[in-house]
């Protein structure tokens, strides 16, 4: 393979059907995104698996999302809004960039509950694998979480995602070991991933996207 230098993803608005991707606004999302991740066990369940939160109030996490996530080349982190409502239902973002080796992470993943195996949380990440591979031209995008999430892994495989391993011990969180999950997907196997992705978002057929990237 020749030499070549792969360019930092771009950090703009990206539009589907369902969800519009925009950069991450505190002053215009934290209040709605609070909201919609606090008050609850339910809604709190998105950090059972993370390294942060829940938050103390709107301020408290309007000051770590300010510290961690804004101005920054990595994480690059967008607001999900869901078009039929032209609401905030959650974040994604991409992390350790390696444009060196054409390389990026998806993660920062919160949805709230109602949009769990949807189309909304689908496309969403349907629109960074198509930014990165194909804007890009990037050669390998990483899915890693807790070993123990369940609906992560799930989500990974249902996406055409391919498990690589588990690095056993590889933080501690919330008063415990965390073994972390990898899995991947390539810019060889994402042409058939995006022709189930299309097929099952924006077809009228009825199936399971798990049932298509497994046959």
């Amino acid at each position: 393979m020749e030499h070549r230098i792969w360019q930092p993803p771009e950090f703009f608005q990206l539009n589907g059907q369902f969800v519009t991707l925009t950069p991450l606004v505190p002053e215009r999302d934290v209040e709605a995104l609070y909201a919609a991740f606090h008050g609850n066990l339910q809604k709190e369940a998105v950090w059972n698996y993370l390294f942060y939160g829940p938050f103390d109030s709107p301020s408290t996490m309007k000051n770590w999302i300010e510290r961690e996530m804004i101005g920054k080349s990595d994480p690059l982190t967008w607001t999900v809004f869901e078009n039929s409502k032209n609401t905030q239902v959650g974040i994604v973002g991409l992390l350790a960039i390696a444009p060196t080796h054409g390389r990026a992470e998806i993660g920062h993943v919160w949805f709230t509950p109602e949009v769990h195996k949807s189309k909304v949380n689908t496309e969403s990440q349907f629109l960074l694998l198509q930014h990165l591979f194909e804007r890009h031209s990037y050669r390998r995008v990483e899915w890693k979480c807790d070993s123990l999430n369940h609906a992560s892994r799930t989500a990974a495989t249902r996406m055409g995602f391919i498990f690589e391993g588990r690095f056993r011990q590889h933080m501690f969180i919330h008063g415990r070991n965390r073994d972390t999950d990898w899995f991947v997907m390539t810019d060889k196997e994402w042409l058939r991933c995006k022709d189930n992705f299309e097929k099952w978002l924006y077809s009228n057929e009825k199936f399971s996207l798990m049932e298509l990237n497994n046959s």
